[in-house]
């Protein structure tokens, strides 16, 4: 079973089925539905086609956490044609035998206007349904839902009860949106200390704007540069815009001599993602730097940012974070 799982886990699509059916069928392990769906997921995305057809199956007989992430797999087109009327149609299936990631998944097709009409109304009770089944997402979405008003009452204290409900789960948004609100003191006393605490829980788990907030708390409340430096660089590598912007204002501000090419990689990689302010500094920059040096800098900026595309499309795809 370990090397099993080993080559599951580094892409072997053989082994990603075999994983997903031995979850499936509780050959040899305990029965996982959830754990079965992601692994069939995973080999069907990298084209295996006996995954496919099990998935189908089981989708079609009734299976909620398959029809679940076939939903999920519509959404992206992973392994299957992208469709969001397809993913409403499984989505509705799994939501409407009471399953939370099909709920949640259904609120946010209501939300965004994909594969049915737009409707905050029918958003807003898919996510109630799935938060008081206990899924962390939702209890998440809903926290936010209250805290900007957005088709429920504004309420701070309605706010921090979601996210504290499912930063207690472990979902690393909705604990740093729970730092967020020590930080900021909205719908609980603000604390310094529980901001961090919070803050650094999502940062851990390498939620990138957590990050980029544990670094702010460093330099302002701790005047800790250290650490503050330390989670800023993490967040820009995982392709957070504002930390990338921030880290090269750093290398400027701070006297990073003769390593401008520094500062306008990370202003680069910010810029190209549509921020504003990298865009007009990395602008700015190119006065002093040769063709030469512009170019070798964006060269650097590709080495910055860890790959991990195919990683990241297969854990959305199939479900998982």
């Amino acid at each position: 079973m370990a090397w099993l799982r080993t080559a599951a886990e580094r892409g072997h699509a053989g082994a990603q089925r075999s994983l997903g059916l031995l979850y499936l069928d509780g050959g040899g392990v305990p029965e996982d539905k959830e754990a079965a769906a992601y692994w069939l997921c995973a080999a069907a995305g990298q084209g295996d086609r006996a995954a496919l057809g099990r998935i189908a199956a089981e989708a079609e007989a009734g299976d909620a956490d398959i029809q679940s992430v076939l939903g999920l797999m519509h959404v992206h087109g992973y392994g299957v044609a992208r469709s969001t009327e397809m993913a409403v149609r499984w989505f509705k299936a799994a939501a409407n035998q009471g399953h939370g990631d099909g709920q949640y998944n259904l609120a946010l097709a209501y939300a965004g206007g994909r594969g049915v009409p737009t409707s905050v109304l029918g958003a807003v009770i898919r996510l109630k349904a799935a938060a008081r089944q206990g899924h962390p997402g939702a209890r998440n979405a809903l926290g936010l839902r209250y805290l900007n008003g957005d088709g429920v009452a504004q309420d701070d204290a309605q706010a921090v009860r979601w996210f504290r409900a499912a930063a207690q789960q472990g979902h690393a948004g909705a604990q740093n949106h729970l730092g967020q609100a020590y930080a900021l003191g909205f719908g609980v006393l603000q604390s310094d200390a529980e901001a961090l605490e919070w803050s650094l829980a999502a940062a851990e788990q390498g939620d990138s704007v957590a990050q980029y907030n544990v670094s702010s708390l460093y330099r302002g409340a701790y005047g800790n540069t250290a650490e503050a430096v330390r989670w800023m660089r993490t967040a820009a590598e995982r392709g957070y815009a504002d930390a990338q912007f921030s880290l090269a204002t750093d290398y400027i501000l701070n006297g990073a001599v003769g390593r401008p090419d520094y500062a306008y990689a990370w202003l680069h990689l910010a810029a190209e993602q549509g921020h504003e302010g990298a865009y007009q500094r990395r602008q700015h920059l190119r006065a002093f730097m040769t063709p030469e040096d512009i170019s070798l800098a964006e060269e650097l900026s590709v080495r910055l940012v860890p790959a991990d595309a195919a990683g990241r499309a297969e854990r959305a795809a199939c479900g998982r974070p």
